[in-house]
């Protein structure tokens, strides 16, 4: 057949192919001699049409003979390559002309095209210009009637265009559109590679979390243009700050993430990050002027913390936050510690704020009583929570953890409501018994406080608002006593009275004490327990007692465990006290029976006949540490503890009574008949009490058990002992002091 070329010519691309395209299709009828022309002419017409479609394919197409030789390509392939058909027709053909593809990937083709006589799949090519093209490309062998090979045509799509736009998606679906940089998506697939090598090769990860301070000014001063170039130069500085193979990462707006790997330790870390905050703090030029930012950066060590890319990019932010709350432009570590108090917090918010739907919470109630008179004088409502599963728990579990948070308000007005209730309730049945509420600083602050006060007593008209104290804690008044002290005053314009509780342990109480309309200070406990302990504990009691007397306020005294410390603080004029020797906060059903039968300890009527000096006072620190005594042996019985006995026994001289009965007790006492007992019956108890602490260390638990009646009584008669030596003190000192003899010249 005859065979014409005229350049871009779709006829002629058709009939320069039909000489290839004839041996293609009917290499084998063609050494016919015996040639039918009406099958001549179907095949021409056949060969016609294939010619058309190989011309006007968008694919490429080249054909080879078996061996490889281009027999044809048609007018796609050398647009698609760049390489004409005289360049390519007649010489060896090349399928893959880029060395993107290793060896073993050629090996495959070329197996499959001699075994299956087919393959297909993704491939980089040259143009003839030099660069790259990505194809999909199709290889088929030609096989004749006898199923010898005669060509292989290979089909080439160029995917050049398609690959381009699939990676710019994929950019913008893993990066920041704005700076270039990785965003959270591929930042956090990062951190899941780093995490996983730092656990094969034992490294250090760090992953930081970097937030600009004031950075919202630069937008109001110059516009969000600015802001934005601004924001690139801070991508830019970090990327330089940091080490090839880390990753930046923009999480939004002005917040940066940055992965560091192959840490040799926290201080690696520590240096990268303190570069980082450095780099960033540098001057930026801002449309003709200069702006300074800087940076607060939080980060977490793995290992150390533990989580997935969430929770350690979460873990970051948190120690963000708390370096700005450290003054800004300084860097903290995660504290795990914190983060679990953090969430134990959470955890105890949620569960009290059920509490509180569900009325969970009671009110139980202490006595307080005047000493000197015998007098119930009122209660101290002590909130509890009556826990489904826990029990009854006190405020020390569920309040102390709640910090400043503003539920304390909530639970304040319910325990002011159900106490004045209770208040109501009592009036009804023959009793007035005034209540102090334990009430926050913050809830105090709170600026409906006054007005919600008034609410909550006119719904309960029948009350004298002076039966209603409310006492706060001093170190809670101190911190802003200007506006604690207008308060109060329109509190108390209401008719309710007010209390400082724990008073003394603020650093300022002089200073303030006048500024602050409180009319009753209650003296901490931790005086009144050093009240026996300590030479300085009953001077602190008349120091405060005076600063009270000074003022005009009246004092209370609270945790009196011991019969003995109500002796001594009757004697230092403090007469009403609240506490364990008087009775235990109890539920508001059994208050009104205790009152009705409460009877005031003999001993303080008795004080109150034979005063009682202050030198003596080292007696009654002895007798409170033998009834301590007796519960230590007990409790040392029961916990199997041989140590928490002998040791104290080793220390002897060193307790309250070795330091009266080694020191003033022989001088002063010593010539008493009830002294001289003393001694023995002491030497008696611990003795037995040793005897308990060997037998514990032995492990002869049942033996100790039945030693332990008998050092329970033993220590009764000493105490009676004791109790008799203080009454033989009293009744010897009121004895009248005759003047001397005169002398017998006279």
């Amino acid at each position: 057949m005859e065979a014409r070329h005229v350049d871009l010519d779709d006829e002629a691309w058709i009939e320069s192919t039909i000489f290839g395209l004839h041996n293609l299709v009917s290499s084998g009828s063609l050494n016919n001699p015996t040639i039918d022309t009406h099958v001549i002419r179907m095949d021409e017409s056949r060969i016609r049409l294939a010619a058309n479609v190989f011309a006007n394919s968008h694919d490429g197409i080249m054909i080879t003979d078996p061996l490889g030789v281009v027999v044809d390509v048609n007018r796609a392939y050398s647009k698609i390559t760049g390489f004409p058909p005289d360049e390519l027709i007649g010489r060896q053909s090349n399928l893959l002309t880029s060395d993107h593809h290793p060896v073993e990937f050629r090996d495959s083709l070329r197996e499959s095209l001699q075994t299956k006589g087919f393959w297909r799949g993704e491939v980089s090519n040259l143009r003839k210009n030099g660069k790259l093209c990505t194809e999909f490309m199709s290889v088929s062998a030609v096989y004749d009637s006898i199923g010898e090979v005669t060509h292989f045509v290979a089909i080439y799509t160029d995917i050049s265009a398609l690959k381009e736009s699939q990676r710019q998606l994929e950019h913008l679906a893993y990066h920041d559109a704005l700076t270039g940089l990785p965003n959270r998506v591929l930042l956090v697939d990062r951190i899941q590679h780093g995490l996983a090598q730092a656990t094969r090769r034992k490294g250090l990860v760090a992953v930081c979390f970097l937030d600009l301070d004031d950075f919202k000014p630069i937008n109001d001063l110059y516009g969000h243009n600015n802001g934005d170039l601004v924001l690139i130069e801070v991508a830019q500085r970090l990327k330089q700050a940091v080490r090839e193979g880390d990753t930046v990462a923009r999480i939004g707006g002005d917040e940066f993430a940055v992965l560091l790997t192959d840490l040799e330790g926290p201080q690696d870390a520590k240096t990268v990050i303190l570069r980082m905050l450095d780099s960033v703090a540098r001057p930026y030029s801002v449309d003709s002027a200069t702006a300074v930012i800087s940076a607060s950066i939080g980060y977490t060590l793995i290992p150390g913390d533990d989580g997935d890319p969430d929770n350690l990019l979460r873990h970051a932010d948190q120690a963000m936050y708390v370096a700005k709350e450290e003054g800004r432009n300084r860097i903290h570590l995660f504290d795990i510690e914190h983060d679990q108090r953090t969430r134990s917090k959470r955890e105890n918010v949620s569960r009290i704020k059920k509490a509180c739907q569900d009325n969970e919470f009671r009110l139980f109630y202490q006595p307080k009583v005047d000493m000197r008179r015998g007098k119930v004088v009122g209660m101290e409502a002590l909130i509890r929570w009556q826990h489904p599963e826990l029990g009854l728990l006190s405020p020390a579990d569920f309040l102390l953890p709640l910090g400043d948070h503003p539920l304390l308000v909530d639970i304040g007005n319910w325990a002011i409501r159900e106490a004045l209730g209770q208040m109501a309730k009592w009036q009804a049945e023959g009793h007035q018994l005034p209540v102090s509420v334990n009430i926050s600083g913050g809830h105090l602050l709170d600026p409906d406080f006054v007005s919600s006060l008034a609410n909550q007593l006119a719904a309960f008209p029948q009350l004298n608002p002076r039966d209603l104290q409310l006492e706060i804690l001093e170190t809670a008044a101190l911190e802003d006593v200007a506006h604690v002290s207008k308060v109060i005053k329109k509190c108390t314009e209401l008719g309710v009275q007010f209390a400082l509780d724990d008073f003394g342990t603020g650093y300022s109480s002089l200073l303030y004490l006048k500024r602050l309309p409180a009319r009753t200070l209650k003296i901490d406990q931790s005086f009144v327990r050093d009240l026996l302990d300590t030479p300085e504990g009953a001077d602190a009691i008349v120091c405060i007692q005076a600063l009270a007397s000074a003022f005009k306020r009246k004092i209370v005294a609270e945790g009196v465990e011991f019969i003995e410390q109500g002796i001594v603080l009757l004697r230092l004029n403090c007469d009403v006290v609240q506490g364990y020797a008087i009775a235990r906060p109890m539920p508001a059903d059994e208050v009104q029976n205790w009152v009705e039968t409460y009877r005031p300890d003999p001993a303080w009527a008795a004080s109150l006949k034979l005063p009682w000096r202050r030198s003596d006072f080292p007696l009654l620190a002895a007798e409170v540490e033998q009834r301590r005594w007796i519960k230590i042996v007990a409790t040392a019985v029961k916990r199997e503890d041989s140590e928490l006995l002998l040791s104290r026994i080793r220390s002897l001289q060193k307790s309250s009574f070795g330091h009266w009965y080694y020191g003033i007790a022989k001088d002063r006492y010593g010539s008493m008949p009830e002294f001289k007992k003393i001694p023995d019956l002491h030497m008696n108890v611990y003795r037995i009490s040793a005897e308990i602490g060997a037998c514990l260390s032995r492990g002869e638990h049942t033996q100790a058990s039945a030693l332990l009646a008998e050092q329970n009584a033993c220590s009764r008669v000493l105490l009676e002992g004791l109790v008799t030596l203080r009454k033989a003190i009293v009744t010897h000192t009121q004895k009248p002091v005759l003047p001397p003899p005169s002398p017998s010249f006279l």
